[in-house]
């Protein structure tokens, strides 16, 4: 195990692009997990409908700082469905095969899928949802008051966790990214977990709410509780949304 990194970056190089299933002609997957029979499925508010307050780059870069405490908090509708339009909305859909989000995705492939668990956000029952950004709406995964328990303890007990309003959670789909790009697709996953929660930090500063992003979890435990199959579905970056009073960040 002490040559992983090595055998990675080594595994992961510029493919012989000859050989990738785009060009093997094997059917590309789907860019949206669907919507299974009985879920339901809500649409969000337009997030061109409202208006956010105008925060300068410089100012939401500046005022970002470790969250080591939220304070209790509910979020709206209104500043959810701008935060997921953000991150993993849709710019411009030209055609099937031409699509924009608001984030970069190496090959346009966007492997990641956006789970979040609801807890205090106004008309949301506490549970677990999916982003649909081709609707623009949200399906309801899982509704239980125990998640945030769950998700606590998952995420190694992070305190910060069970006072968040919301917690983002992205999953790759790597065969998306693999399809097109070969193995070189495992690296755009991580850079593209990456790019997203950078929007979801500004985009929250934008409504007045800081973010705790982290990678330390126990992806087993994740996995459970969002129900992926851990052959195909891998959850990469968990992002917690909050308020939080005076003094209660750390350096």
């Amino acid at each position: 195990m002490k040559n992983i990194g090595k055998e990675f970056m080594k595994g992961t190089q510029y493919p012989d692009y000859s050989t990738v299933d785009l060009v093997l002609r094997v059917p590309e997957p789907p860019h949206e997990l669907p919507v299974k029979e009985g879920q339901m499925v809500i649409k969000l508010p337009s997030p061109k409908k409202f208006k956010v307050p105008d925060v300068p780059v410089r100012k939401a870069i500046e005022g970002y700082e470790p969250v080591g405490f939220f304070s209790r908090s509910q979020i709206t509708m209104k500043d959810l469905s701008y935060m997921l339009w953000c991150t993993q909305g849709f710019k411009k859909i030209v055609a099937e095969t031409v699509q924009i989000k608001n984030v970069p995705s190496s090959g346009s492939r966007y492997p990641l899928e956006t789970y979040f668990v609801a807890n205090e956000v106004e008309g949301l029952e506490t549970g677990l949802y999916r982003y649909l950004p081709r609707s623009h709406s949200i399906v309801a995964e899982r509704i239980d008051s125990g998640l945030i328990l769950e998700m606590s303890t998952a995420s190694m007990n992070f305190r910060v966790m069970t006072r968040a309003a919301v917690t983002f959670l992205w999953v790759a789909i790597p065969y998306r990214s693999i399809w097109a790009l070969g193995n070189r697709g495992y690296r755009s996953i991580f850079i593209e977990a990456g790019h997203t929660c950078q929007n979801l930090i500004m985009a929250a500063a934008n409504l007045g709410y800081q973010v705790f992003p982290t990678d330390m979890f126990h992806d087993e435990g994740i996995s459970r509780l969002a129900g992926l199959d851990p052959e195909t579905q891998w959850p990469v970056y968990l992002a917690a949304v909050g308020s939080v009073g005076e003094n209660v960040t750390i350096g």
